[in-house]
């Protein structure tokens, strides 16, 4: 009679039957997040970029011509579209801290410049209402407004230049307006006494960037934002 020796033959397949939908998850699960922090990462980039480029008088709003909002597309051809209907919007802000200087600039009943001295810092009077805060002086939106507005505030728009809508050309309108102090608090309040190498009423550059998510719904709700300051 011829001995029959036990076997193992068909256990593995059941084991990599078992294994198999554990292991494809791991690995789409890889996928998806490495995918995910690379676009993280390049809209940071993109950020950083178009906030350097804007505090250098680069202008990319709609009216100002081509050469702007051709650089806008090429940084950002990459991550999706930058159009009304899009998958982007990059919001592009200008702020300043309202210290005794920038009420000094509205007018004589807002308050007097000092000389940047310790003893002499200037005066602000209860007429400049927004002082101590930071206000916008400049804003425009390029992409698709739809998908995420900004988050630091936004201007009013009956404050904004009627031919571009994207300045506030006003000092005392800045000044005084409520509705145009910003929520950034990134920076703390300069102390006008020439110690410091930001100043009362030196511009701010802020940029937004907001990409939607490109097929990984749930991934940092749906999109990816940075924003870079200079």
């Amino acid at each position: 009679m011829r001995n029959r020796k036990p076997t193992n033959r068909g256990g593995a397949v059941v084991e990599f039957a078992l294994l198999t939908p554990i292991w494809i998850s791991l690995l789409l699960g890889t996928m998806w997040l490495g995918t995910a922090m690379v676009r993280e990462l390049q809209v940071q980039q993109a950020a950083r970029d178009l906030a350097s480029m804007f505090c250098r008088a680069v202008d990319f709003s709609t009216g100002s011509g081509t050469s702007g909002n051709e650089i806008l597309t090429d940084i950002t051809q990459q991550l999706g579209t930058v159009t009304s209907t899009g998958t982007g919007v990059v919001i592009f802000s200008t702020l300043t801290y309202v210290g005794n200087s920038v009420c000094a600039l509205a007018g004589s009943s807002y308050g007097t410049a000092g000389n940047g001295t310790p003893s002499n810092t200037g005066t602000h009077t209860s007429s400049c209402t927004n002082y101590g805060k930071f206000v916008f002086t400049q804003r425009y939106t390029q992409g698709n407004t739809n998908l995420r507005s900004s988050g630091f505030g936004s201007p009013l728009s009956a404050d904004l230049d009627s031919s571009n809508m994207y300045k506030i050309d006003s000092v005392v309108t800045y000044v005084t307006h409520a509705g145009d102090v910003s929520t950034f608090n990134l920076l703390p309040a300069p102390k006008e006494d020439g110690t410091d190498g930001y100043q009362s009423g030196q511009p701010i550059y802020l940029v937004e960037v907001f990409f939607s998510g490109g097929g990984q719904v749930g991934y940092n709700i749906g999109g990816t934002y940075a924003y870079a300051v200079f």
